[in-house]
């Protein structure tokens, strides 16, 4: 069977470009000797590698979550501000090691200037208290001759920072998470910190701890879902097995559209999703827990079939734009993350180009696009993948999705071909005025498990095409395990 894309004229609505936001937590090497290092000549006064900062700007990160994760349960926000001389050295006894408390608050709102992001800073429900979380919105967000206002100032910086987005808690569904709770403790925990909170600063948007578990989100969204403006949801996934990675993609759909039936059927319209930890995880079963010094690490390498698998998420969160409005890849660097580094190299790994892939080459309007293709013959067959396994049927050859870029007219359509290989596409443009020349981005390498590293750092990396004599019919011939979108200038506006 021939795949057939068809593309009609029709705005869906707009996606929200928070989708392409990542997360960056104190967990390996994520923050100290990856986003910050004092030693390294590739730093700056700050101690910012400004190497990963101008990866991080090519991407245009319009989020960032920070401090954690498992990591902000024992967080005391201010053990990090004042001089760095001065700030405590502590045991990290989530992930392990010593805490310098180096990088904290004000490093964290100077760094995210620094990328042109907003910054999302999430709340401990673990070691810390309610008093705690007023205390560093205060001092976060207040302009008033108060105490926790008046020592930003004294810690030189006068303006306010205006944090807008606020997490209540980290997974505290769970036995692993300091402050774990039951549902309807927590419902009540963030009914409290979202009164208290709202009513210091009525600005702030607030966002609660999902457990992709229907009874728990039920409870919270029952409790508090009229205070809240997000409810979270994370997923880790991925295979060694190329086809398990594919298919989680699918999986993750199910489990966002699920939340999303939640929030529809206790009409909560306002409560929209925040995806806010999500990435490939794939090798938790094999390798445990990755140490150094007693250390957390989990640097995982990440292939070509993990760029495929982030395309796919991307494409997923298109098709969910009305409710899926934040999303944040964990993490940014070296800890599960899309850039690695070793001393003063850094690598992108083919996550970070579907990344650029998706946030600098489709648009943020969403367009009315149907695929027909065959699918892989999966109905049997159960994917196992560290703490989660699940059946799939229909998990298709091809996927994707259509945009607009209102401002530049241009069209996307991004095509993702799962299949092994090449896969021949009629792509339907009726009704669309197309120019001749159009501009295809592919994302695509010789084997599902090729990846870049330190020897040959660009293996895998977006490859530009132009194409000649575009019409509104025509026959495309995409590359093997390929992620791909066409870039059609047009006559005019739609």
């Amino acid at each position: 069977m021939q795949t057939s894309v068809k593309v009609w004229p029709r705005k869906l609505g707009k996606i929200n470009e928070m989708i392409y936001g990542h997360f960056a937590e104190h967990l390996g090497r994520c923050i100290y000797d990856g986003i910050y290092n004092e030693k390294s000549p590739k730093s700056d006064s700050r101690g910012f590698r400004k190497d990963i900062m101008e990866a991080i700007k090519r991407i245009k990160c319009p989020i960032l979550r920070w401090p954690g994760g498992n990591f902000v349960s024992a967080y005391h926000w201010e053990n990090g501000i004042g001089p760095l001389e001065k700030r405590p050295q502590l045991p990290n006894y989530i992930w392990g090691g010593v805490e310098s408390n180096r990088f904290g608050t004000d490093e964290f709102i100077q760094y995210c200037r620094e990328i042109g992001t907003e910054p999302y800073l999430a709340v401990s429900l673990g070691t810390a208290t309610l008093d705690e979380a007023i205390s560093w919105l205060e001092y976060c967000n207040l302009d008033t001759p108060t105490k926790y206002s008046r020592m930003r100032r004294e810690n030189g910086h006068p303006e306010p920072y205006g944090v807008k987005y606020w997490g209540i808690g980290n997974e505290v569904y769970g036995p692993w998470q300091v402050g774990h709770c039951s549902a309807a403790e927590y419902a009540e925990k963030l009914r409290q910190y979202t009164q208290f909170m709202k009513g210091v600063d009525r600005s702030i948007k607030v966002i609660a701890v999902g457990a992709d578990d229907p009874n728990w989100d039920m409870t919270v969204l029952k409790h508090a879902g009229h205070l809240i403006d997000y409810i979270s949801i994370h997923e880790y996934h991925g295979s060694d097995d190329y086809l398990g990675t594919v298919a989680s993609v699918y999986y993750c759909e199910q489990r966002l559209r699920l939340l999303e039936a939640l929030i529809k059927h206790l009409r909560l319209d306002h409560v929209k999703i925040s995806f806010d930890e999500w990435n490939v995880w794939y090798k938790i079963s094999a390798e445990k827990e990755s140490m150094d010094k007693g250390i957390v690490l989990l640097e995982e390498p990440y292939a070509l079939k993990d760029g495929l698998f982030a395309a796919g998420i991307f494409t997923v969160m298109h098709r969910m734009a009305d409710t899926v409005h934040m999303a944040n890849l964990a993490q940014m660097v070296n800890a599960l993350g899309m850039i690695k580094t070793k001393g003063d190299e850094m690598v992108l790994t083919p996550i970070y180009h579907a990344f650029d892939l998706f946030v600098n080459h489709t648009g943020r309007t969403r367009l009315n696009m149907a695929v027909d293709c065959d699918t892989y013959d999966i109905n049997t067959r159960t994917f196992v993948e560290g703490r989660n396994s699940f059946k799939l049927s229909g998990v298709p050859y091809v996927d994707g999705s259509a945009t607009y870029d209102e401002e530049k007219q241009v069209l996307s359509v991004a095509l993702i071909n799962y299949y092994q290989k090449e896969e021949e596409v009629r792509l339907d443009l009726s009704g669309i005025g197309i120019k001749k020349k159009a501009v295809l981005n592919v994302l695509t390498g010789s084997a599902p498990d090729e990846m870049n590293d330190f020897d040959n750092p660009d293996r895998i990396k977006l490859i530009k095409k132009e194409l000649d004599n575009c019409s509104t019919e025509m026959l495309l011939k995409l590359d093997p395990m390929s992620a791909n979108v066409i870039e059609f200038s047009l006559e005019s506006s739609l």
